[in-house]
């Protein structure tokens, strides 16, 4: 694509302010220059290689984190040597790519149950390697993980009489903190809650067992759990795109991925854009009208249509606006590619690589 103005451009159109983007990478790199813990950004937050590697490059980094053995693989083969799946691997299918990822990078991955291990053990030996481990556990998210303490101790030594794999650490995420709007909720709630998965690695380790990493935390609780002796890697995805939604927690980052959308019909009191349900993501509310506060989508459920009131709003049909999701992650899920964009001018054109799902694992 040439260079030229976004106002060109089809909409809608998924765009990434790269100014903006680039000063909360640094924002982050910067928070753990002085400090022994590292980052490892969540590439679920934008699936684009491109951007992926921008993080990389920052410093500060250890790796990337990812939520599927999918996203993984177009690291891997990307070129990116460090990955740490952040889910369960469960399945032939998923444990066969896993194995196979496995040779030819630093690929981990995440369980709570030791039949699970097992069944990574067997095919790791079938194909001759071994695949590092972190078992995670459950710091009060009560989504997947084992309990702190002893029951997580009991399955890391479960994993530890398997051959084919290797107990690299732990993970823990606390999910229901992130959301947390006040501040000082939040902090409280992030320092209690990963003091659980620190406690537990201390008992791990006055077993005689290496815990080589304790890695978590997310986008507004990196700050606390960054402070925290015990903990080695942090998870953090949103930051690089943020959103109207997290940004009300995590404020020290500014809103760099919006959605340019045109107007397609004009009316005293309202007026209708052409992006819907199916090109902005809207789990955590509407969309926002970027840079317009007086603008409102009350209710955001149709397709192709958004439809904004505002009384004396001055728009005319083919006028462009951008609007900011209340979920980044799930908007770039939506898209094949997003523009990279300096001011009004288009930069670069990133494709997003990892969207969707497939049957890959099959071929």
């Amino acid at each position: 694509m040439k260079k030229g103005s976004i106002f060109d451009l089809p909409t809608p159109v998924l765009l990434l302010d790269w100014p903006t983007a680039k000063r909360n990478i640094q924002r982050a790199a910067d928070f753990v220059e002085d400090k022994p813990v590292r980052l490892r950004p969540h590439f679920k937050n934008h699936k684009c290689v491109p951007l992926a590697k921008q993080q990389l490059a920052a410093g500060g980094c250890v790796g990337m984190t990812t939520a599927t053995v999918e996203e993984a693989s177009v690291l891997v083969e990307s070129g990116v040597e460090d990955v740490l799946i952040a889910n369960q691997v469960v399945g032939k299918a998923k444990i066969g790519r896993l194995v196979r990822l496995v040779e030819k990078a630093t690929v981990r991955a995440v369980v709570d149950d030791a039949s699970n291990a097992q069944q990574i053990a067997e095919a790791a030996v079938d194909a001759g390697t071994e695949v590092g481990l972190l078992v995670e556990v459950d710091i009060g998210n009560h989504r997947c993980g084992v309990p702190p303490g002893p029951p997580t101790l009991s399955v890391i030594r479960a994993l530890m009489g398997m051959d084919g794999i290797r107990f690299d650490g732990l993970h823990a995420y606390h999910g229901h903190v992130v959301g947390i709007v006040d501040a000082s909720e939040r902090e409280l709630a992030a320092r209690e809650t990963m003091l659980q998965a620190i406690q537990t690695r201390r008992l791990i380790e006055s077993e005689e067992i290496d815990c080589h990493i304790l890695s978590g935390a997310g986008g507004s609780t990196y700050r606390t759990v960054g402070q925290l002796e015990g903990v080695d890697e942090l998870q953090i995805g949103t930051y690089v795109t943020m959103d109207w939604s997290y940004k009300q927690r995590a404020s020290e980052f500014d809103i760099a991925l919006t959605v340019l959308a045109t107007v397609i019909s004009a009316h005293e009191d309202y007026f209708v854009l052409d992006v819907g349900v199916k090109g902005v993501a809207h789990e955590y509310g509407p969309p926002h009208v970027f840079g317009h506060p007086e603008f409102e989508i009350p209710r955001f459920g149709a397709e192709e249509h958004a439809i904004v009131r505002a009384r004396h709003h001055g728009m005319s049909i083919g006028d462009r606006l951008h609007v900011s999701p209340s979920h980044a992650c799930a908007t770039c899920n939506l898209y094949r590619q997003m523009v990279v964009r300096e001011g009004d001018v288009v930069k670069e054109v990133w494709p997003i690589s990892a969207r969707g799902y497939g049957l890959d694992a099959l071929e």
